[in-house]
């Protein structure tokens, strides 16, 4: 099964796909949600369906699909 990671952000969406044997693609898919956490993105683990998901603080790689959305600024 290939698992998503989707960031949203001022270029777009951009999709990083995973498999959950495959450790170089875990791995990329991790550091990639640690970087963006990082700099205040929050992560959103979708559910079966595509119902809406949940709120994670930790790379889930199970996961099916997870949306990171940059932090909303004020002004």
């Amino acid at each position: 099964m290939k698992h998503q990671l989707r960031v949203m952000d001022g270029t777009g969406d951009t999709k990083l796909i995973w498999e959950e044997d495959n450790e170089v693609e875990v791995d990329a898919a991790r550091e990639l949600f640690n970087k963006l956490r990082g700099k205040g993105y929050n992560a959103y683990a979708v559910k079966e369906n595509g119902k809406k998901g949940e709120l994670i603080n930790k790379f889930e790689p199970a996961a099916e699909k997870i949306i990171l959305a940059p932090p909303m600024s004020g002004g």
